[in-house]
């Protein structure tokens, strides 16, 4: 075709060829109830229908139409997708689908779209329109976003459940720490907070430590613990607490929150065993967390269109339940924790008395050891053992026996010093482990102190206790094992006994020696026992005003087949640790009655037996004796027993009981060793069967003398007092003999007067007395 005159093109546009080419196109178009846009390969709108007018405002209304409209004013891609990149694809590959927004030129307003776009060419291919067609998507957008909102609702119930399967599994089997923090990192991930606090209550719930912590880089300053916070208000009311951001709360102080810029904090109470034990404190929650926290219902709505119903809350995420879950997750936690800390703690103590048992002794002992040598100080091991608890036992029953030894424990408690240990070993042995000690001198002053509390009077059910402990110390070193400073002290504590009750001593290398000769004179004295080859020796006891021989005071002795001569101190002490003193007091009490029988055909003289503790507290003991006196034949008013201070370690009712049956009996009571320390004037009124006391010969052999001199006449006055007569013993001269008499003593004993003799001797004596 050729060009007109004026050398203008004769042939339509391609806008006007692609109307016209097409009958009716354009009543299509005016007719469509979506919007359609022609637009050049630049952008600018050359047609749009009636719809496209209206929606966009290419009508202008009273505003007339815009100048030159142009498609990016009106259509806004969605990110990330740009008008450029549609474009482009339109030339590409003729076509694009997708997802736009269209905006009113004068209002601004958007609606979704689903837009549809194709390229038109022209006959000679350089010229191109672009024809596209917007069909309203709101509604579908809607279900998209229900959709879109349900998935992310199971997204997020998801990692709910994940978080506290997590956090269960350390509940179980995890340190109470390590959850702690679990918990806080995940609560701010959950929920997208600001920070996460957990706080422990103590003592009171307004006193709160801070415990874990995850986010903010100051929690401390933005999560107030004072009792005016949100979270010891939460403690208080053990409730779960939604601040909102409310700058005028009353419940609490919120002026840290708002000054940190905090828009909102959920509070949530940690239940400890029937009280609070902390609070989880969530500061900055993501706001579509807190609706339903605060209250708001969550409606249920259909988002399909065919098929069964799918059903999804209309906001499924606004809730806090899962700190709920995480505070019911971390208190489970705290409860096993406290049923473990409270299993571990049983056992590693003594039920009885609380102290620490064997197991934690010996664990306290290795490890004060290690400090010791590190540090280069003494370290020692005290075994702390009861003498003659045993009896207490019998005489008193159990329950008074588990009442001495919790006030024995509170007592040597008492007495340790800061950082050392105080253990009960079981039955009546408890240890102390004693650290930074400045030698061995320091020690021996320690145990001591130990053995001097136990020594105070206890009262139990009425009855006055004397109770003693022997002490046996053993110095720490590195090369001595915990197991063996216990052996060692062990070996020591019995030395102790063997010196005397209530004593104390440090272990030596010859100990181990000592203790098993001291095994081996147990096995011997039994044999000894059992072959009936111990003798007594009977030592006169004269009446100072006449010099007659009133009664003998029969003595044990042993003669050992390698050994010689045993003191009876000493067999006695073993017989009494070995449970073999009745054996040994009976055989005594009845040889003594049988020779004093004897000699009844040449004198009425009268004899004296010692007796244990341990014997009076026999329920058969009395009994025992009566039937001794029966078989011998010997009068009773001739029997006296002297009861040794052994009894006034453990006065017993049973003690008492037993004492007011002898007398009843006919039986002559003497209190020995009177102003030794042991026994006490008390028990003058305490025991008015006690017909006879002898003075300790300490005191005797101190005579001459003005001070004991005026302590033996003031004991012979309150004896008379209380119309009992007095026996001074271990006279060894003329002198002391004299100031007796002169205090007004009407017995006396001791070598000046006579030496112990066997029975051959002493009825010589008294027959020789008898013809003089």
């Amino acid at each position: 075709m050729m060009p007109d005159e004026d050398g203008s093109d004769p042939r339509p546009t391609l806008s006007e060829a692609f109307m016209s080419s097409r009958l009716g196109l354009a009543t299509v178009f005016d007719h469509s109830p979506d919007v359609v846009l022609v637009s050049t390969s630049d952008g600018r709108i050359v047609h749009a229908n009636p719809e496209a007018s209206r929606t966009l405002g290419l009508d202008g209304g009273e505003h007339g139409p815009p100048d030159e409209p142009t498609v990016d004013a009106v259509v806004v891609p969605t990110p990330p997708t740009t008008l450029t990149d549609i474009l482009s694809a339109v030339q590409l590959h003729g076509t694009w689908l997708g997802r736009t927004e269209l905006v009113h030129h004068l209002t601004g307003e958007r609606l979704a779209v689903s837009t549809s776009a194709f390229a038109v060419r022209g006959h000679d291919d350089d010229s191109s329109l672009v024809v596209s067609i917007h069909r309203d998507a709101s509604a579908q957008n809607a279900d998209d976003h229900l959709l879109q909102k349900a998935l992310d609702a199971s997204t997020f119930r998801a990692s709910e459940q994940r978080v506290v399967a997590e956090l269960s599994r350390l509940a179980l089997r995890g340190r109470l720490d390590d959850l702690l923090s679990a918990a806080t990192d995940a609560v701010v991930t959950l929920y997208g907070a600001r920070c996460a606090v957990i706080t422990r209550a103590h003592d009171l719930p307004a006193t709160l430590e801070i415990v874990a912590a995850t986010g903010d880089d100051a929690p401390h300053d933005l999560c107030a613990t004072g009792p005016s916070s949100i979270t010891a208000f939460a403690s208080r009311s053990a409730t779960r607490i939604v601040w909102s951001g409310d700058a005028h709360e009353s419940r609490f102080d919120v002026a840290a929150l708002v000054a940190g810029g905090v828009e909102n904090a959920v509070a949530v109470p940690i239940d400890g065993t029937g009280q609070p034990w902390g609070v989880l404190t969530v500061l900055g929650v993501d706001s579509r967390y807190l609706s339903s926290a605060t209250g708001s219902s969550v409606p249920i709505i259909d988002i399909t269109t065919a098929g069964p119903p799918i059903l999804v809350p209309d906001n499924p995420m606004l809730d806090t339940g899962a700190l709920d879950t995480v505070s019911d997750v971390v208190s489970a936690a705290v409860h096993r924790v406290g049923v473990e800390s409270e299993l571990r703690y049983r056992s590693l103590r003594d039920p009885l008395t609380g102290l620490p048992n064997r197991a934690l002794a010996y664990d306290r002992i290795e490890s004060a050891v290690e400090r010791g040598v590190a540090k280069a100080t003494t370290t020692a091991v005290m075994l702390i053992d009861l003498d003659d608890f045993k009896s207490i036992n019998d005489g008193l029953g159990h329950e008074a026996g588990d009442s001495a030894l919790v006030s024995i424990g509170n007592r040597l408690t008492r007495a340790s010093r800061p950082g050392d240990t105080v253990a009960r070993l079981g039955g009546d042995e408890f240890v102390a482990v004693c650290e930074n000690l400045s030698g061995p001198e320091e020690s021996i002053a320690v145990a001591q102190a130990y053995a001097d509390a136990v020594r105070a009077a206890i009262v139990v059910d009425g009855n006055e206790l004397r109770i003693t402990a022997s002490i046996g110390v053993a110095l720490a070193d590195d090369t001595v094992p915990g197991n063996e400073l216990i052996r060692r002290a062990d070996v020591a504590m019995y030395r102790a006994k063997d010196t005397g009750r209530g004593n104390v001593a440090v272990f030596d290398t010859d100990d181990r020696e000592h203790r098993r000769n001291q095994l081996a004179l147990s096995a011997d004295l039994r044999s000894a026992l059992d072959s009936q080859i111990l003798t007594l020796a009977y030592q006169p006891i004269f009446d100072i005003a006449t010099g007659r021989i009133t009664a003998v005071e029969a003595l044990a002795r042993w003669q050992h087949p390698t050994l010689g001569s045993v003191s009876p101190e000493t067999f006695v002490r073993i017989a009494e640790r070995t449970g073999q003193i009745n054996t040994l007091g009976l055989w005594a009490l009845h040889t003594a009655c049988v020779q004093a029988a004897e000699w009844q055909a040449i004198s009425d003289v009268g004899v004296r037996v010692n007796v244990s503790a341990l014997q009076l507290r026999q329920p058969e003991f009395v009994a025992s004796v009566a039937r001794i006196l029966a078989s011998s034949g010997l009068p009773v008013g001739r029997l006296g027993l002297e009861i040794t201070e052994t009894v006034w370690l453990a006065d017993t009712a049973q003690v008492r009981d037993a004492l007011t049956e002898l007398h009843e009996m006919g039986v002559s009571i003497l209190l020995d060793d009177l102003g030794s320390g042991h026994s006490s004037v008390t028990y003058l009124s305490r025991y008015p069967v006690i017909e006879a006391f002898k003075i300790d010969q300490t005191y005797i052999q101190a005579m001459p003398g003005k001070q004991p001199e005026a302590i033996v006449s003031a004991i012979v006055s309150l004896a008379h007092a209380f119309d009992v007569a007095v026996v001074g013993e271990g006279v060894e001269s003329q002198a002391q003999f004299d100031r007796l008499r002169d205090s007004g003593c009407d017995l006396a004993q001791g070598f000046w007067l006579a030496h112990p003799a066997s029975a051959n001797e002493v009825t010589s004596m008294l027959l020789e007395r008898r013809a003089g």
